[in-house]
């Protein structure tokens, strides 16, 4: 009988991590499968785990954040974070007797920005602030980059977080690191896009968004058109993965 793992989301026609872990055991000869899991809420997430005796999940939107509600244990930087993409269940007799989160977007992301970080990306505008935007903040701010944010929602109790109709080319400009944490411009709807001062962009200018797939959304397109570097998330993706792989199988040994 082959181990299971599997992704959990509400649409995920979008991703690549079926493919990339299955050609992943092929290659490797190892007896397992990755499989989607499509939920239109979490209410049966342990009964799922259970059923399939499954041994790792990974958790994409819109449940990085929701998912805590529903596990009996926090990795500390998952704590910290306030969001989780890495399950692990523990069964006694084949029973699900606990689940653990983890975050490994930390990880694949900090990996993935190093060889892109100049002295003068000091300061970071993150577009969203769902739980791929927090766990990005938490990298910037471990390498000492100051945040902000850009949200359809505002907290009149944080300094740090903006409407989408506060976004303007002075903010723009005095960002030199912007990423793209919302799901606007992913597969299957790669036509959308949102309001953005492009023209204020510099060749000083770092623009990454979390999205793969497309290979290239229409905001790093205009943002390249701009000058700007830009980096899609499909490193992040492959990082977070591996880092995912490593902890299912420490926690199983």
């Amino acid at each position: 009988m082959k181990n299971a793992y599997g992704l959990l989301g509400k649409s995920l026609s979008h991703s690549f991590s079926k493919s990339f872990f299955n050609e992943k055991f092929k290659k490797e000869q190892i007896n397992a499968i990755y499989s989607n899991f499509e939920l239109s809420d979490l209410s049966t997430l342990r009964s799922i785990i259970e059923k399939h005796s499954i041994k790792g999940l990974n958790v994409t939107v819109p449940y990085k954040e929701l998912v805590l509600n529903y596990v009996d244990e926090l990795d500390p930087t998952c704590e910290k974070v306030g969001s989780s993409n890495t399950l692990v269940p523990s069964y006694i007799n084949n029973k699900l007797v606990s689940i653990k989160a983890y975050n490994t977007d930390t990880f694949g992301f900090h990996q993935s920005i190093k060889p892109f970080l100049k002295s003068h990306h000091e300061k970071a505008l993150i577009l969203g602030t769902g739980g791929a935007a927090k766990a990005t903040a938490y990298v910037l701010k471990t390498l000492n980059i100051d945040v902000n944010f850009i949200s359809r929602k505002t907290n009149p109790h944080s300094k740090n977080i903006f409407h989408w109709n506060d976004l303007n080319e002075h903010m723009v400009f005095h960002h030199k690191f912007i990423i793209n944490t919302t799901p606007v411009g992913m597969y299957p709807r790669n036509d959308e896009t949102f309001s953005f001062p492009y023209h204020a962009l510099t060749n000083k200018h770092f623009v990454y968004d979390l999205i793969y797939n497309p290979e290239q959304t229409i905001f790093l397109r205009k943002s390249m058109e701009n000058k700007a570097l830009t980096k899609n998330g499909f490193d992040m993706l492959i990082h977070q993965a591996d880092k995912a792989w490593q902890i299912w199988n420490s926690s199983n040994d």
